[in-house]
């Protein structure tokens, strides 16, 4: 048996008139969200100067108020790791804060192309179907 279409979301049924009580009455939706993210008071100055830069791209990105400790967690860190990085005296931050700032900015979208994959295109556009010149061989 193939499988069908995703089912959609009871607020998309009533936006389209198609809402059913019966089917869709005991359904339960999942809402986020689209605030900002709540800036904590624990922040270090640096960590709040990294909070002002990143914000931006992060709600670009689609991050909102319940991210708002993983945002903290990944300011904290990166104002750490770029204190560790201007000390020319001082040790340089080791593999693992490296990696798990690297997990932070995908997990906020904010690493690079790959991190945004399955996002969508930024103009809005249907990816290209790579697969579409094999088609079905023609049958006479």
């Amino acid at each position: 048996m193939k499988r069908g279409p995703k089912p959609e979301t009871p607020s998309t049924k009533l936006d389209r008139g198609t809402f059913q009580k019966v089917r869709d009455g005991l359904k339960t939706e999942i809402i986020v969200p689209g605030e900002p993210p709540l800036q904590p008071e624990y922040l270090t100055p640096k960590a709040i100067e990294v909070w002002q830069e990143v914000l931006p791209r992060v709600m670009a990105a689609g991050v909102s108020e319940v991210d708002s400790a993983l945002l903290a967690r990944y300011c904290s860190l990166e104002a750490e790791v770029r204190v560790a990085f201007k000390d020319p005296e001082g040790d340089l931050p080791s593999a693992a804060y490296l990696t798990v700032l690297r997990q932070y900015e995908e997990l906020l979208r904010i690493a690079g192309p790959k991190s945004r994959v399955g996002v969508g295109s930024p103009n809005g556009a249907k990816p290209e179907n790579r697969f579409a010149k094999r088609g079905a061989a023609n049958r006479s």
